[in-house]
């Protein structure tokens, strides 16, 4: 049988111009797959629905609390507040502040802008982290494009167009995580990975924990250069935790408060509930548990067809994303390499910490969302293993295939 040609150790770097192409390429296949679901043409942020937006204006106003209660938005002591994380409001004020200079109407987020800073850097971003993996371009775009088609970014797109604060957060995120792992694994560009810290512990908290590695990182480097990084990455930290802590000070009195459960103020469902009694707790780790690793969809048919019967509360993600099973046949190797450990080990943190949360990603029909907290750094520590074996080449083609296909389809349903 003839063999799948993959980039063996030591083979000389694709050209410029084939990188170039296959990202093109990857572009292409993006905008087919997706944009049918996502239709970037009509992206729009309102802020009549999206607090994040409703808060850039309220900033250009002088004043943090927003003009009405709206869903995702906390009421408290008389007040509406954004509490979702502050990297979507500080690019909603940047365009509402530059826009009208540049012929946008006021108080917009231009379509064009919104797709540009939110969808486009995910694919960028992802195709130079499999890049810093050491395959060839080729590989790259694929490992890229399964990565954004066939897990919940694929959704979160479908999302994002309404203007939807998780999701948009969410996609945000993976670029923050995609230039740690650019950082972590090319052997350069150290700066990336704090950029990335930034962009991701803005976006979505619990990433502030891939900080680890890099910390593993810059502690192993030379002397001089040592020192440089270590400071770098303390004042990195230090500015990620500070944006978020004193927002949450001036809006609800406390750095630690993070106004989260006076989004259930009014509500009184199971999930608010919870919130209000513990947003973490050991207690909401079984559930978790089942929806993240166990949870199968089943099949229904009907005049649409064949189409998955899911659980709006998640699904496994060994079962909707079979690739990851890589990171557990690899793991003795992975725990060998130092920053692979570290990585692992962040993730792991990260993980803890999504299990003991209080909401398990609701409303996420046949997916596990929060998965995409730390599946993009797996992807590429899997990347990096992917010559490893001549099998694994047959492996990742059909392993991405189906779980592009399963995510079409979730997401045909609910888009």
């Amino acid at each position: 049988m003839t063999s799948i040609p993959v980039n063996p150790a030591g083979a000389p770097a694709a050209t410029r111009n084939h990188a170039i192409g296959c990202l093109l390429l990857l572009l292409v296949a993006i905008y087919l797959v997706a944009g049918p679901y996502a239709r970037f043409s009509d992206w729009h942020v309102d802020a009549a629905e999206n607090p994040g937006m409703a808060e850039a204006l309220a900033w250009h106003e002088g004043r943090l609390d927003l003009p009405h209660r709206m869903h995702d938005s906390a009421l408290y002591d008389g007040r509406v507040y954004n509490v979702f994380p502050p990297l979507f409001t500080l690019l909603a004020w940047f365009a509402t502040w530059l826009g009208p200079a540049l012929g946008a109407p006021d108080g917009q987020f231009p379509s064009a802008w919104l797709v540009t800073l939110v969808a486009l850097p995910v694919a960028v971003t992802g195709y130079a982290a499999f890049l810093s993996a050491k395959i060839r371009p080729g590989w790259a775009a694929l490992f890229a494009a399964g990565w954004i088609l066939g897990t919940p970014i694929l959704p979160a797109l479908a999302t994002a167009r309404e203007g939807g604060i998780n999701h948009i957060s969410h996609l945000l995120s993976q670029t923050g995580l995609m230039l740690i792992a650019i950082s972590l694994f090319s052997g350069r560009r150290f700066a990336c990975g704090l950029i990335g810290i930034l962009i991701a512990a803005w976006s979505r908290p619990l990433c502030i924990l891939f900080a680890l590695p890099l910390l593993r990182r810059a502690s192993t480097a030379e002397p001089p250069r040592r020192k440089r990084r270590m400071i770098a990455l303390a004042v990195t930290v230090l500015v990620s935790l500070a944006l978020p802590m004193g927002l949450s000070w001036a809006k609800f009195g406390s750095p630690i408060d993070s106004g989260y459960k006076y989004l259930y103020q009014g509500r009184d469902d199971d999930l608010a509930q919870a919130g209000r009694r513990r947003l973490f707790s050991l207690d909401y780790v079984p559930k978790n548990l089942w929806y993240m690793n166990i949870e199968l969809p089943g099949w229904e048919s009907g005049d649409y067809g064949l189409r998955p019967d899911v659980s709006p509360y998640g699904a496994s993600i060994w079962f909707t994303m079979p690739i990851l099973v890589l990171i557990l046949i690899d793991f003795r190797r992975v725990w060998r390499d130092s920053i692979e450990r570290w990585t692992m080990l962040a993730s792991f943190a990260v993980v803890g910490g999504l299990l003991c949360f209080h909401n398990t990603g609701y409303i996420q029909p046949g997916y596990y969302r929060f998965a995409l907290d730390f599946i993009a750094l797996w992807l590429v520590i899997i990347a990096r293993h992917f010559t490893a074996d001549p099998w694994r080449a047959r492996l990742t083609i059909g392993a991405f295939a189906w779980s592009i296909l399963y995510f079409n389809l979730v997401t045909q349903m609910y888009s």
